[in-house]
């Protein structure tokens, strides 16, 4: 009886303290602009660049919603812009990334196969060291702004995020 009163004596006194510092502590991430690869022959449309935005903005929502201080990349830009993809600049994100002082970076990026097969994939990398702390893919069928929003709802919540048994 009084091993059990002590722990949780402790536990009233120092638990909720250490979980308020962890809760006000968010990590600071930089989502960059979604990509959108285009594997199939047909010329990338003005719809797909609008739902491009479209899913970045809910992606974003979703980050934050999962506690994330998310970054503007904003200052950055210009140099993004001299890259062709991020996806493939060897680490060039994570440079950007700490040049926001961000602590995490995420690219995530929308692949065309057909205007029937779409994949969206996501990649968190600690902007220090490199490592990955996310990542995952959807593959979503249509090319509809309710098949990509329902791929980055499914991506961030079962896959990227899921909680394993």
């Amino acid at each position: 009886m009084r091993i059990t009163s002590f722990a949780f004596l402790f536990a009233l006194l120092f638990g909720p303290s250490a979980t308020t510092a962890a809760a006000q502590e968010a990590v600071r991430l930089v989502l960059f602009p979604l990509e959108f690869v285009n594997y199939s022959l047909e010329p990338v449309r003005e719809d797909e660049r609008l739902r491009l935005r479209l899913a970045e903005a809910e992606l974003r929502r979703l980050l934050a919603a999962k506690g994330y201080a998310l970054v503007d990349p904003a200052p950055v830009l210009a140099k993004v812009a001299f890259y062709a993809s991020l996806r493939e600049c060897n680490g060039c994100e994570l440079d950007l990334a700490r040049e926001l002082s961000a602590e995490q970076a995420a690219l995530a990026w929308v692949g065309k196969t057909s205007n029937l097969i779409l994949d969206i994939t996501l990649r968190i990398a600690d902007a220090h060291t490199g490592r990955l702390v996310h990542k995952g893919s959807v593959a979503i069928r249509s090319n509809t702004d309710e098949s990509w929003l329902r791929g980055v709802r499914y991506l961030i919540d079962n896959v990227v995020f899921a909680t394993r048994p």
